[in-house]
């Protein structure tokens, strides 16, 4: 005797069969991804690199040309940072000594002179001999790349489209899923950029406030609202000093800086100003930055296990307060 297929229970009682069809096919017609974040893309392409030896060669025939000894890729590695020039999202390394340092865009806007930024710190990473040569690369959906003067200046730029075909073409199940992840990061792309809020980093941000509002409220630090998962810039402007200086922790950096707008031509009179031997004098785009190098923040991570950190990192913030006061009226 055939065994009678018993309904599904759920609170709300039998779920009959034609319904949850109906379920399964609006289901089917919704995206799977609420939003395509550039760290998605990130760690997507941080996989691949670091498993697929088929991957890793196309994108060195993709930036280097077309060769036909491809070395091994050594290794791929996420958001690496300079204390000085910055983060570069991926660093992707050959058994030959060549390197890709990679800015991946899906529809945030680009920073000044980020391109520049980038070519320095190749040509630090070959004189610290981590590798013989660079190639500085913009991995980004084809609309970004054709109407982003700043993704002309870097030496190679790849579309999330080649990417996407490439995937593709593989044709396995989870091939064809990476490849989907980027056809959505395409179509946000098309729909123009709207941040979408990381409940993490938002909770990260309101506990970073408070504590700096009880512990240095001079700094004026304004109550964050909700934030994405690429912020980590926390800013302060307290009136004291102005519409020309403001201070920014870049948390992932591992840096505060007293930023001078329009100054990176002052470079030498405002380290006239300066006597204390652990503040730099860096330039940052336009602006000048007087620089505390600190403990890195990861707002990903668990804030009460960061709080120490946080607390050097707003006291170095409030050293560069007393500094910004100074400089006012001397710039």
């Amino acid at each position: 005797m055939q065994a009678r297929r018993r309904p599904l229970h759920c609170a709300f009682g039998s779920i009959t069969w034609a319904r949850m069809l109906q379920a399964l096919d609006a289901m089917r017609n919704q995206s799977k991804l609420l939003c395509v974040a550039e760290r998605d893309i990130d760690l997507l392409l941080l996989e691949e690199l670091n498993v697929s030896h088929e991957f890793s060669k196309w994108l060195f025939q993709r930036v280097f040309g077309d060769i036909a000894a491809v070395p091994n890729c050594e290794g791929a590695w996420h958001s690496v940072t300079h204390p000085q020039l910055g983060e570069s999202d991926l660093v992707v390394i050959y058994e030959d000594g060549s390197a890709i340092l990679v800015e991946n865009k899906v529809d945030a806007p680009a920073q000044p002179e980020q391109a520049a930024r980038y070519r320095r710190r190749g040509e630090g990473g070959f004189k610290e001999g981590h590798w013989e040569h660079f190639v500085t690369c913009i991995f980004a959906p084809e609309r970004y790349l054709k109407g982003n003067i700043e993704s002309h200046n870097y030496d190679v730029r790849v579309s999330y489209e080649e990417i996407r075909d490439w995937l593709k073409g593989q044709g396995s199940r989870r091939y064809s899923y990476r490849s989907y992840v980027f056809d959505e990061a395409i179509e946000q792309n098309r729909r123009g950029y709207s941040p979408v809020a990381d409940e993490d980093v938002t909770s990260f941000w309101r506990s970073y406030w408070e504590l700096a509002t009880k512990k240095f409220p001079s700094l004026e630090m304004t109550r964050p609202g909700i934030k994405p998962a690429n912020s980590d810039w926390p800013d302060f402007r307290p009136n004291i000093l102005g519409k020309e200086l403001n201070i920014v922790h870049k948390m992932a950096q591992g840096y505060v800086d007293l930023q001078v707008r329009g100054a990176s031509d002052k470079l030498d009179e405002i380290r006239s100003f300066i006597v204390d031997p652990d503040l730099d004098v860096v330039a940052a785009g336009k602006s000048a930055a007087i620089r505390l190098v600190v403990t890195q923040v990861d707002r990903f991570g668990s804030f009460e296990a960061q709080r120490t950190s946080i607390l050097r990192a707003l006291d170095a913030a409030h050293r560069l307060l007393t500094i910004g006061k100074e400089l006012r009226n001397g710039i």
